[in-house]
């Protein structure tokens, strides 16, 4: 069994180059993960998560010290898969947090845009309504902007802002702004009304989850004196225990 394994180590170790390009290759799921964090995930970070599996791989040589082959195979391939799968996961925590986020301030930066709108077109008030949008939001609204200004009557331009997120309240906001722009305002108007009630509910339901992860934040922060006495407790009642049997 251990000969096996470690012919199986050596030629990993000789297809590394080959192995760390592989690694290299984007997947859709970090695709769509850049493009919501608006980054571009350098090779450095490959390389660093496949030279951290490279290191762990060698936990495998612990079998010809150890009885418990099993013990060893199995826990060099969970570090291995855990090093493999963490940066992705962390990642992917932060595009939720930045969409939750999102969710919550989009309302409100729609909220300026209806006040800008009363005296501006839709392209003269994203242009305005840079001076206010949340930090959050600002890149896309950036990016808007400056296509608005070359093609202002361009739907592709509407639609596919803040597409990534796939946030369908945002789509049919943007697809209501063009509307208002290009196809005259009393109905259009009337449309971005019902799009504000409809927005309106979203705010308030964002608000409710954002206050109950906070009440959840507070409650796991309330179990830990809980937590320190049972733990206190466990270890007088061993010492009670241990004396006993020393006693005895």
């Amino acid at each position: 069994m251990i000969v096996p394994i470690l012919v199986g180590l050596i030629v990993w170790v000789f297809f590394d180059h080959q192995l760390l390009e592989l690694s290299k290759i984007k997947t859709k799921k970090i695709q769509k993960i850049e493009q919501i964090l608006s980054v571009e995930l350098k090779d450095e970070w490959f390389t660093k998560r496949y030279k951290t599996i490279c290191i762990l791989r060698y936990l495998i040589l612990l079998i010809v010290f150890v009885n418990d082959k099993i013990l060893i195979i199995g826990l060099t391939l969970i570090s291995c898969l855990i090093a493999y799968f963490i940066p992705s996961l962390i990642l992917e925590r932060k595009a939720k947090l930045k969409i939750k986020s999102i969710r919550y301030h989009f309302p409100i930066y729609l909220r300026q845009i209806q006040v800008l709108l009363q005296n501006n077109t839709v392209v003269k008030s994203i242009e305005l309504s840079l001076e206010y949008v949340p930090d959050v939001l600002r890149n896309d609204i950036e990016k808007l902007n400056k296509k608005l200004k070359m093609e202002p009557n361009n739907m592709t331009h509407y639609v596919d802002s803040m597409k990534q997120y796939g946030l369908v309240e945002i789509q049919r906001s943007m697809k209501w702004l063009y509307r208002y722009q290009n196809f005259g305002y009393i109905d259009a108007y009337s449309q971005f009304n019902h799009m504000l009630v409809s927005t309106s509910k979203w705010l308030r339901q964002s608000r409710i989850e954002n206050k109950n992860d906070s009440i959840q934040v507070y409650q796991w922060m309330g179990m830990l004196p809980l937590v320190g006495v049972t733990f206190v407790f466990i270890s007088a009642m061993m010492s009670v225990v241990i004396s006993l049997f020393e006693r005895g």
